[in-house]
């Protein structure tokens, strides 16, 4: 309905003749959300996550994990949701039913046109690549980059005995983080999103 609305919205604007801009059309995250249908969300009633914490995967760096205050809000808002959903946290030695990945995928993209012709791409992850001294014979190199963020919220059933990996039966995509404005209102506002569009989870 929101897309429709949106749509429509877009439409009037077109034919009054008005350019509209960017914050009036891109006002939210985009959220996408998938389920395991078999699950039995009822009976996942504890769940472990770390706070203050989210993993990270990036081709910009090493770092695997960040801890600043967007990342403590971030989990704080997830803890929120799944507190009102009927949830409890536990600690991840006491069984817990479910467990939270929280994980932000950074990616950087970085393309080279040759003029008059001709392109190189970099190698997408660590940008393999060798940029030599020899002569090209004329021209220019104009560089493109893109980057952008996703924040996974992902759920595994730890009920599952055995299971390596255990199986993932619930998980948000939102983004974009690095190109949104307002991030940390508008990251708070599609984590509650996620839940609202995920009625089956409530207890």
């Amino acid at each position: 309905m929101r897309t429709v609305i949106l749509i429509s919205l877009l439409f009037i604007l077109l034919r009054c003749g008005t350019q509209p801009q960017l914050s009036e059309v891109v006002n939210d995250m985009v959220v996408l959300t998938n389920y395991e249908p078999t699950t039995d969300f009822s009976q996942l009633a504890t769940y472990a996550m770390t706070m203050d914490e989210v993993g990270l995967s990036s081709n910009t760096t090493y770092e695997t994990a960040l801890k600043n205050d967007y990342t403590k809000m971030i989990t704080a808002q997830i803890k929120k949701n799944l507190d009102q959903t009927g949830h409890t946290q536990v600690d991840s030695t006491q069984n817990p039913d479910i467990g939270v990945n929280v994980i932000i995928v950074n990616d950087l993209s970085i393309s080279q046109s040759f003029y008059p012709g001709g392109y190189y791409y970099p190698s997408y992850y660590g940008y393999s690549g060798y940029y030599g001294y020899g002569g090209y014979g004329g021209g220019y190199v104009s560089t493109s980059y893109f980057q952008q963020a996703l924040l996974v919220i992902e759920f595994v059933n730890l009920k599952v005995k055995g299971a390596v990996p255990p199986p993932s039966v619930w998980v948000a995509n939102i983004g974009d983080l690095v190109n949104s404005y307002d991030t940390s209102t508008k990251t708070r506002e599609a984590i509650d999103q996620a839940f609202v569009q995920s009625q089956y989870l409530k207890r």
